[in-house]
This record gives structure tokens, C-alpha cells and sequence, in this order.
């Protein structure tokens, strides 16, 4: 897989953020897609937010890219 650059990952950072603006700010961890052929790039946004009771949770958001930088996929954790 090619190595996403830097001004895709701002790109697609500004749609996730745009979906979520309480991660607005947040890097995401960039991991190559393993164990198949396409050259997708999953990107994972994660924030500790206060929850219910004020108990941390882990927000997290979860964007798969294509070697163009288009989303082709965001799910989230609650």
C-alpha cells in the first residue's frame, strides 16, 4: 500500500470532522490496510470524552480511504 499523503489525510480529516465536530483537532492514527490487495488506508480518530455520570469513554471514529483520498467508509463507537 502507498503511504497516504499528508494533504489527503487533512482532507480527509476535514470530513470526519465535519461529521463530527467534537474530534475537530484530533490526529488520527494512520494504519495500511492488512491481509489484502487494496491500497485502502484506515484512519482512527479517538478521543476520551466524559460519558453519562461524567465516566470516560473512548470516542471513536473509524475512516477507510482509498489511495485518492476518497472516504469510502466512517463508522463511529459510541
Amino acid at each position: 500500500a502507498k503511504a497516504v499523503k499528508a494533504k489527503m489525510i487533512d482532507h480527509i480529516s476535514q470530513e470526519v470532522y465535519k461529521k463530527h465536530p467534537d474530534l475537530k483537532g484530533v490526529k488520527p492514527q494512520i494504519t495500511p490496510r492488512k491481509g489484502d490487495t487494496s491500497s485502502d488506508t484506515l484512519l482512527i480518530y479517538s478521543k476520551s470524552v466524559s460519558g453519562p455520570g461524567g465516566k470516560k469513554i473512548n470516542r471513536i471514529v473509524r475512516a477507510v480511504a482509498d489511495e485518492n483520498g476518497k472516504i469510502k467508509k466512517i463508522s463511529t463507537s459510541k
